[in-house]
């Protein structure tokens, strides 16, 4: 009687360890697979790319004759700025850190 259950416990105490073996490897099953999924992480970024662009800069300047305005535009900035995004052509492309000055990709566009 005594040996029958020392086989019951022992047997018990197998079942016990394969059941914790299980949901240890089901555990990391798990995390691995959460791992997987994780997508990629994003950042933002400031992008600026210089370009060529037919644009119309208006200037409002002082002067006594139109030759004098045209020279007083120099170093100025235009009151206003109108644009035509469709006739621009794209030099060159340059990738920042968002509120950065690093520059982390730059390309060559044009030319």
């Amino acid at each position: 009687m005594a040996n029958e259950e020392l086989n019951k416990t022992a047997e018990e105490e197998l079942e016990a360890q394969a059941l914790k073996k299980a949901a240890a490897a089901k555990k990391k099953a798990n995390e691995e697979a959460k791992r997987k999924k994780a997508p990629p992480p994003k950042y933002y970024f400031d992008v600026k790319v210089e370009c060529m662009l037919p644009a119309t800069l208006t200037y409002r300047v002082l002067a006594e004759d139109a030759k004098q305005a045209a020279d007083l535009i120099k170093g100025k900035h235009p009151t206003s700025v109108q644009h035509k995004l469709i006739g621009r052509k794209e030099l060159m492309l340059k990738v920042y850190d968002a509120s950065g000055c690093m520059i982390r990709f730059m390309k060559k566009l044009l030319g």
